[in-house]
């Protein structure tokens, strides 16, 4: 595929289990996916494009099967056509097509066919041509639309966008509607790259119906009541006592085995479900400090949580409910939020420490946050990134380098945590460099059950 524009694992099982990728007691082999039903025979794929173009493509097929040749469907989508209507109108941007349509048709064989199949999109068909003649040709069309605006217009204003992918046949489908299928997955999946030919997407299908599978597992786990959370202490590092701990999701399968939920996290997030789940956590922990008036807890919030102001309300209502609650709770955020959209980051921020909470940004030295953006956000303490931790001891650069995180951090007054504590070396060398919590398996692992608790106490499966 060519673009014409400018365009988690889970941690190993060690230490500090930073954001949502959390350690578990079992692995993501445990989830219990459900066998998925076969699709149907048919279906009215055609019905998307016009039928004179699918009836010469599956002529087309046909024919390079009965000779023995290749053929190929390229499809080309102008991903910025909208961007041309609302700057030049209409008029401009159905010339834009049509003059495309023709130069691209002048560079084809007589027996080669090209179609506007949807708006923004045009089908070409190789009547002939194997895998390598394709590639040529669409770096031919690449070119053409690359220069088409500059070549074409007056104003060197207008550019275009172009995506063109490609699938063969019958080496690849040998039918007219799993041909169309096959090459808009094509031009929809990883739009940066320069080209995309349907091979090089083949192996990503595997992947897409497991995250679909994993999506509906969470989605069923949630509805079930299978989540619960874990506890990590945190520990200071003066004192060697628990200053707080941190809340780590975990998911309870079929068999009653519970599991990191940590690898789910970013299926969720791309299907959309994070706002289901930082709202569940969210009402986990506001549940036990209400239960347990000693503890203060600490959870991770996804980086599209910081830009949602329904789950910031949500969680305002909770605190409403029990505003003594507020100064015993820790809201964790990633500095990728903060590169992500940094005024939506300070605000986020800033909304909680109103309320009473504290925000710790976490993966601290990950992202090289600036000072601008960490007196921007005005965290109350900084988390560094287990990364540069575990290996501290050993390491002459990674000291320095966590040196220097602190001496910046604490040069805003704020307080330190230093995650993936896994030995005792690693721990007498922080201790050393004046961290102020630590956080890590060599302190305490996180664990199913709150150890905060005695007998006779509340407790809640």
């Amino acid at each position: 595929m060519f673009s014409t524009g400018n365009t988690s694992s889970e941690v190993s099982a060690s230490s500090g289990e930073g954001g949502h990728h959390i350690v578990g007691d079992a692995s993501i082999n445990d989830i219990d996916l459900p066998e998925m039903s076969a699709p149907p025979s048919t279906y009215p794929g055609s019905n998307f494009y016009p039928s004179d173009f699918v009836n010469v493509l599956e002529t087309s097929i046909r024919t390079v099967i009965s000779n023995h040749t290749s053929g190929a469907l390229l499809l080309l989508s102008i991903s910025n056509l909208s961007m041309i209507i609302n700057a030049y109108g209409h008029d401009t941007s159905e010339i834009v097509i049509h003059d495309l349509t023709n130069m691209i048709k002048s560079m084809l064989s007589k027996e080669d066919t090209i179609q506007r199949l949807q708006r923004d999109q045009l089908g070409i068909i190789l009547s002939c041509s194997y895998p390598e003649d394709t590639v040529k040709v669409m770096q031919r069309i690449h070119t053409m639309v690359q220069n088409f605006g500059r070549d074409n217009f007056e104003t060197a204003s207008l550019y275009i966008i172009g995506i063109i992918g490609s699938v063969s046949f019958p080496s690849e489908t040998a039918d007219a509607n799993d041909a169309l299928d096959k090459v808009y997955v094509t031009v929809n999946s990883m739009q940066s790259t320069a080209q995309r030919t349907y091979e090089s997407t083949r192996h990503e299908a595997d992947q897409c119906r497991q995250q679909m599978g994993l999506a509906n597992y969470f989605f069923k786990a949630v509805k079930e009541k299978r989540l619960r959370m874990a506890y990590q202490p945190v520990i200071d590092s003066v004192t060697g006592k628990t200053v707080h701990y941190e809340a780590l999701l975990r998911i309870v399968n079929s068999a009653g085995k519970i599991s990191s939920a940590g690898a789910l996290i970013p299926v969720a997030e791309r299907m959309g479900m994070i706002d289901v789940i930082d709202t569940l956590v969210m009402e986990f922990i506001t549940e036990e400090l209400r239960h347990s008036p000693d503890v203060v807890l600490a959870f991770n919030v996804s980086n599209l949580t910081t830009e949602n102001t329904i789950w910031l309300n949500a969680f305002e209502k909770q605190i409403k409910k029990t505003p003594e609650i507020a100064s015993r709770i820790i809201v964790e955020i990633t500095e990728t939020a903060a590169q992500r959209d940094l005024r939506s980051a300070a605000f986020f921020v800033a909304s909680l420490q109103e309320m009473g909470c504290q925000v710790a940004l976490d993966d601290f030295g990950s992202g090289y946050t600036s000072f601008r953006q960490l007196k921007a956000l005005s965290v109350d303490m900084v988390k560094i990134d287990g990364v540069f931790i575990k290996d501290l001891a050993q390491s002459s650069d990674n000291q320095f380098f966590v040196k220097t995180l602190m001496d910046f951090a604490q040069g805003f007054g704020l307080k330190t945590v230093a995650e993936f504590v896994e030995t005792g070396e690693v721990a007498k060398t922080l201790m050393n460099m004046g961290v102020d919590y630590m956080q890590g398996y060599y302190l305490g692992k996180p664990e199913n059950h709150r150890s905060w608790l005695h007998e006779g106490e509340y407790k809640k499966e």
